[in-house]
């Protein structure tokens, strides 16, 4: 069984390669949150966990389901893979601190390069075309590589931890956390058509458009910026940090076809 979490669809992407190819059923985490949270393994089964890399760590939202998640048949071979723009910290130490708060033992992670899509701080953007289009390459290559390692059982990390693991998971991320998961910052420019998109888009169901007035955004965010990203006409804005920005969604004809 493999829960994931995905804005941009990188992230989903990749859980929708592990799911057809192991045969593990794909759980969207958002949808879940309104169940009971109660799950049950096959003998044998794996409990797998897809997730973006955010602030250096696993997501505070990921975090929570895992926390209220409950499982019975006995977790045997727990793993994760988190995907990045660049590098991951010590995010693997932080998702093993979480499944052991749960009486579960973390038996391998891996992280994943795909194209960039967090905006929301000075230097920070997109990939160009060429840059995206060579990590989604290397990232088939890798995707299979840590289907084979689960297939086989095989335990370990390979979360590219980077420079400074410490300073960015123990001292950005918190300020991460607290300060740049909010909605009060998003607004509309006058190109704003009211379409919709953006409220289509949200996985939380955290925005709204009343009396054909312009977007709302609600408490629920996850900072995922899918809004952002999926808007034709570009008309959203985080603050000023986003302004002058790309936009970046996994390439739709890429994803994996029903079976």
């Amino acid at each position: 069984m493999i829960f994931y979490f995905s804005g941009v669809g990188n992230s989903r992407w990749v859980a929708q390669q592990l799911s057809q190819q192991l045969g593990d059923q794909l759980r969207f985490i958002p949808d879940e949150i309104s169940t009971p949270m109660s799950y049950e393994l096959r003998d044998g089964e794996c409990l797998g966990f897809v997730f973006p890399c955010y602030g250096w760590g696993v997501p505070v939202f990921v975090e929570r389901f895992i926390e209220q998640m409950q499982v019975s048949g006995g977790v045997k071979y727990l793993y994760f893979v988190t995907t990045c723009g660049d590098d991951t910290g010590m995010t693997a130490e932080i998702f093993c601190a979480d499944a052991e708060r749960k009486g579960w033992e973390c038996k391998a992670g891996w992280a994943v390069v795909m194209p960039e899509s967090y905006i929301c701080l000075p230097g920070f953007d997109v990939d160009n075309k060429e840059k995206e289009n060579e990590k989604i390459m290397s990232a088939r290559d890798r995707v299979n590589r840590i289907i084979d390692d689960i297939t086989d059982r095989r335990c370990g990390f390979d979360t590219i931890p980077g420079p400074m693991k410490w300073a960015k998971s123990h001292i950005v991320r918190p300020f991460f956390n607290r300060f740049l998961i909010t909605p009060k910052h998003f607004k509309t420019t006058v190109a704003c058509t009211s379409c919709g998109a953006c409220v289509r888009a949200c996985p939380y169901s955290n925005i709204s458009i009343l009396s054909a007035q312009r977007p709302v955004w609600g408490d629920v965010c996850v900072q995922c910026m899918r809004c952002y990203h999926t808007c034709p006409q570009h008309a959203i804005e985080w603050g000023r940090f986003t302004r002058g920005k790309g936009q970046y969604l996994f390439p739709q004809h890429l994803f994996p076809k029903k079976q």
